[in-house]
């Protein structure tokens, strides 16, 4: 919803939005990992792995999105959005089948396994900041498939690789002069707030109310981007 809601209400460029939007995720993503480490739910070598290729993915997509006409980015973002509701919808329905075919006995992390962790990386550090949207269910989905990992551990796994993605992605943008400092620090106060506030209430609040929650939210994120132009 950040970039969305810093476009929309508060008058950002896109590409203002996006680099701050990143920039945020930063000290999101960093608390969200030494929770998961502690609980021991990451895997450092799928976690680096992934985020290393991220990092060269991000630049690669700070630098692409300054070639995209404002109108143009600020629809593709949307799209975006609408994308990863659909693959927060399907991680919702494949998660248990993904798990059940796991075969304990078969190696993890295998040189062919590693590959594709880095092409993930990859292509989810060049939407990232290109677009400006988490790319948490698409990485968790490839975890998942590419592993087969319980959630929590994609999900911490995940966590890890987003520190670097989001980090060089952010300062790549910043280069480009399309962080703004001021949003930037409304933006962190509130998120780190609503955390905090929202792990209170998650437990107080029905599944399927969450399940259809998480999916449309970026849905209704991606119409703001799309029809308020």
């Amino acid at each position: 919803m950040i970039v969305s809601l810093l476009t929309v209400v508060f008058g950002l460029t896109i590409h203002e939005a996006v680099g701050t939007g990143l920039a945020a995720m930063v000290f999101v993503t960093m608390s969200g990992t030494v929770s998961h480490y502690r609980e021991g739910n990451t895997s450092i070598r799928a976690g680096i792995t992934v985020g290393i290729a991220g990092v060269v993915g991000a630049i690669i997509g700070a630098n692409t999105g300054q070639l995209i006409p404002e109108d143009t980015l600020r629809i593709l973002s949307g799209l975006a959005l609408w994308f990863l509701a659909f693959l927060v919808w399907l991680r919702a329905r494949m998660v248990t089948r993904i798990v059940a075919a796991h075969d304990p006995s078969q190696p993890v992390h295998t040189t062919r396994q590693m590959t594709k962790l880095g092409i993930l990386g990859l292509a989810g550090g060049i939407a990232s900041a290109i677009f400006g949207v988490g790319m948490t269910p698409f990485i968790q989905l490839g975890m998942l498939s590419i592993l087969k990992f319980p959630l929590v551990r994609a999900v911490g796994s995940t966590m890890l690789a987003l520190i670097f993605i989001s980090a060089s992605g952010s300062l790549a943008l910043a280069g480009h002069g399309d962080v703004s400092l001021v949003h930037l620090t409304g933006v962190t106060i509130g998120t780190v707030a609503g955390t905090y506030a929202g792990a209170k209430f998650t437990r107080r609040a029905p599944v399927q109310l969450l399940r259809a929650a998480i999916a449309l939210l970026p849905f209704i994120a991606g119409s703001l981007l799309i029809f308020t132009g």
